[in-house]
């Protein structure tokens, strides 16, 4: 794979508009399809949608556009009664909250239980819940450990091929 092929790719996605849906042939005169399928699953600029293989540029907080969406994921709040899973994720309050649906997804994929992963994908759909758990292991990745109570284990070679995320993602494609 040609380093330039690779960053031709990479300067392309940052040319790319935030609210629309991509597919990997609008690289097709850069490289070759498995030059550009590489690329795209290392890349930290892109949010997947693996099950229709298409894909949207991901919008970082110091960028300037005020709303590169028009629906924004991760202000989206909706309110959270912990009764409907087999354990609260959120310690604080045992009582129905207003939580954000990227926290909630986060927490109970944590958690790794099959039973709260599936009420996850009936609440907010199966892709939505992969796209949460992709986008937590690319950003555990590109820091390069995972922290537990303090202690820093480091994360090598690609997060999709990570044990725990494969057990998850087997989990979602379940629902």
């Amino acid at each position: 794979m040609g380093m330039t092929q690779a960053n031709e790719i990479r300067n392309r996605i940052n040319t790319l508009n935030y609210n629309q849906e991509y597919n990997a042939a609008i690289f097709d005169d850069i490289a070759n399809r498995e030059t550009i399928k590489k690329t795209l699953q290392r890349s930290q600029h892109i949010i997947a949608k693996t099950s229709t293989k298409k894909f949207y540029r991901l919008y970082l907080e110091n960028h300037t556009e005020p709303m590169p969406y028009s629906i924004s994921d991760t202000q989206d709040k909706v309110k959270f009664d912990p009764k409907e899973y087999t354990f609260n994720t959120f310690w604080q309050t045992s009582r129905p909250s207003i939580q954000s649906v990227s926290a909630i997804i986060r927490n109970y994929l944590a958690a790794m239980n099959p039973k709260d992963i599936q009420i996850l994908c009936k609440n907010f759909g199966r892709n939505r819940v992969k796209r949460e758990l992709i986008q937590k292991y690319k950003e555990l990745y590109t820091q390069g450990y995972i922290n537990i109570k303090g202690m820093e284990i480091p994360l090598e070679g690609r997060y999709d091929r990570n044990p725990a995320f494969r057990e998850i993602l087997g989990m979602i494609n379940d629902c």
